[in-house]
């Protein structure tokens, strides 16, 4: 009898372990600093550090994008992307001086993140490639996107 109720509670510290583990990794922030000003969940937000995490630790699609001073903050909702996440960094497509956050990466989480592109974002591509044709660039089909990719920190 003895036994069995070591067997239990042994059993049951391993769950209540593996529920820890589970929560800890689920709360996991990535700690950023982007150099320039940026276009998130349809938000202008300006250069600084940021918090990047889940708005719920049940569930992977919705982050919150917070500037360490708290003064501004933007709500994105995301797709799952192909890739796992190996080390924490948001990636954002460049047109021309404008950033639009693109894909978000912590590590702990199921897969990388990915935004899909808002109306805003698809005004600055069309208006690239208008630039592009009037300015006599030759450019790729849908006009020239550039990446940038910065490198942030879990916390």
């Amino acid at each position: 009898m003895k036994k069995q109720i070591t067997v239990a509670l042994l059993g049951l510290a391993l769950v209540f372990a593996s529920a820890a583990t589970a929560s800890a990794r689920a709360g996991v922030a990535m700690r950023i600093h982007v150099p320039f000003d940026f276009v998130a969940g349809g938000r202008q937000l300006k250069a600084g550090g940021y918090t990047v995490r889940r708005v719920r630790t049940d569930a992977e699609g919705a982050l919150i994008i917070r500037s360490l001073d708290g003064r501004q903050a933007a709500v994105v909702i995301t797709n799952a992307g192909g890739a796992t996440p190996a080390r924490a960094a948001m990636s954002f497509r460049r047109y021309g001086g404008r950033y639009f956050l693109a894909e978000v990466s912590i590590p702990g989480t199921a897969s990388v993140r990915e935004l899909p592109k808002a109306g805003a974002e698809r005004q600055a591509e069309r208006e690239s490639v208008e630039e592009a044709k009037a300015g006599g660039e030759v450019k790729t089909a849908g006009g020239e996107v550039k990446t940038v990719t910065i490198v942030g920190g879990l916390q």
